[in-house]
């Protein structure tokens, strides 16, 4: 037995196509198969180190995260905690490409713009070293499992389409 797939696409042209115009298109797998799963995040400073009396003391920077299906905990970059200010709360051994080292922990807040997903605050997570220039990476963070296990995600690989729900 056979399987039907439709697709209901909301899209305006200007000027208007007239009625009863047929559009194709076509879907492809290239942005999932070269570029993996990213999402928009925005990374502040953890709930539990702001300062009422210092506004400064609030720090957030809107990048691009990646799915790490093989990090059982998330990871920023270390230059953008630098950068945020993030206070480091401990080290812990890491697991990486590059064998086990000594990773910086952190406490962050972390939302997901124009996502309905829940924001996250306090969330413990690690640092890793995405800002080396020879691998000029287009995200500053890794989701790990242990975000992934909060959610439902399905990948269609074929379509390049992702659905995320908490």
């Amino acid at each position: 037995m056979g399987s039907i797939r439709s697709h209901y696409i909301n899209f305006q042209t200007i000027p208007p196509l007239p009625q009863g115009s047929v559009v194709n298109f076509n879907v492809s797998n290239i942005p999932l198969l070269f570029n993996g799963l990213n999402i928009q995040v925005i990374v502040s400073t953890a709930t539990a180190f702001h300062n009422p009396n210092n506004p400064q003391s609030i720090k957030s920077s809107q990048i691009l995260a990646h799915f790490d299906t093989g990090a059982s905990k998330t990871s920023i970059d270390i230059e953008l905690a630098k950068h945020l200010s993030l206070i480091p709360t401990e080290e812990s051994p890491s697991n990486t490409a590059a064998g086990l080292r000594q990773a910086t922990d952190f406490v962050i807040d972390l939302s997901f713009p124009g996502a309905s997903l829940q924001s996250f605050r306090n969330l413990q997570i690690s640092s890793c070293e995405l800002s080396n220039p020879v691998m000029s990476l287009p995200f500053k963070m890794l989701i790990g499992r242990d975000i992934m296990s909060r959610w439902n995600i399905v990948w269609d690989g074929p379509t390049s389409t992702v659905i995320i729900s908490d």
